[in-house]
């Protein structure tokens, strides 16, 4: 793909209305004397992020726009973008729940946190960033593609003393995406490790969820408990079993899943369904008809022609203002 073509992309991907500044990547591009193709874009365009899998759960890689069919409330609606996600830079957020109830699962947490970004950050263009919930939201490190500086900010968390009381993770989720992914195009994602519990926030799970449809982030939520057959202990606490609710709730409606670490699927293993996950994902644009209204909301359904694949996507979003 030509940088002009790159370029042209990201734009359509942003949905920017009456987009007239070049965006990072065109400016660097005329700082080091490349030629810059420049096209200023008017549109609404909606971006989806998909992941197509099999029966069996695996990835599906070689589909075309024409293997899908994409309904905006109910009515098909051609696709105007089609790209493997791939071609497309990734920015993700790492985002880890320091509360009491989860602090023995630090130690792992780090070491599998650190071989997920140096992994996952093979492309120059990608970048991710680290934050920790408990009772405050702390960025321990913005957006980078320094596997290194990630490194040194997974051994902050670390040494942190647990905390008691609150987990703000509605906040958590509500700042990452109103905030440093808003602003970011291409593939986005967070990974969140936690029970799911929510202690505290100012945030409402569906102004959580909202802000991460309008961003166009996929929630994949990574459940890790001692109750999750780590130990073999049985009888669940009835605040898990929500927990884990909330986090469906949230992966499904962002177009993200939900994995759950086990004495059989280790947090290496979830991390590499994951990127497997990020590296077979395609994207999808097109244009809402004339009449959506500004902020309204819309439900989406895309599927697969093919009816033994199942589709991995956000199910609505909100019309740009």
């Amino acid at each position: 793909m030509t940088t002009g073509t790159r370029i042209l992309c990201l734009l359509m991907l942003s949905g920017t209305m009456g987009a007239q500044t070049q965006p990072p990547a065109a400016q660097k591009a005329a700082a080091s004397g490349e030629p810059v193709t420049t096209l200023k874009v008017s549109t609404r365009m909606v971006a989806i992020s998909a992941v197509v899998k099999s029966k069996a759960g695996t990835p599906q890689g070689g589909m075309t726009a024409d293997d899908f069919v994409l309904k905006q409330d109910g009515k098909v609606q051609p696709i105007h973008y089609f790209s493997q996600g791939s071609e497309l830079p990734l920015t993700f957020a790492v985002m880890v729940d320091t509360s009491g109830s989860q602090h023995t699962f630090i130690s792992d947490e780090t070491l599998a946190s650190d071989v997920f970004f140096e992994t996952m950050l093979d492309a120059k263009n990608d970048r991710a960033m680290l934050v920790q919930f408990d009772a405050a939201v702390t960025q321990l490190e913005g957006m980078t593609h320094s596997a290194s500086d990630l490194r040194l900010a997974l051994g902050r968390m670390a040494s942190r003393p647990a905390t008691a009381g609150r987990t703000r993770l509605y906040d958590a989720i509500y700042a990452v995406a109103s905030g440093p992914m808003a602003k970011e195009t291409g593939r986005k994602a967070m990974v969140i490790l936690t029970d799911g519990g929510d202690n505290g926030s100012i945030r409402t799970l569906a102004e959580a969820v909202e802000q991460a449809q309008r961003a166009d982030v996929q929630i994949y939520s990574v459940v890790y408990s001692a109750w999750n057959d780590l130990t073999g202990v049985s009888g669940r606490p009835p605040a898990l079993d929500t927990g884990r609710s909330v986090l469906e709730k949230m992966s499904q409606d962002t177009g993200g899943h939900v994995f759950t670490v086990s004495r059989t699927m280790s947090l290496r293993d979830v991390f590499a369904a994951i990127g497997e996950d990020l590296r077979l994902e395609y994207e999808l644009g097109y244009t809402p008809p004339e009449d959506t209204a500004p902020n309204s909301y819309h439900k989406l359904e895309l599927k697969a022609k093919d009816k033994k694949l199942t589709v991995q996507a956000r199910d609505g979003f909100f019309a740009h203002p």
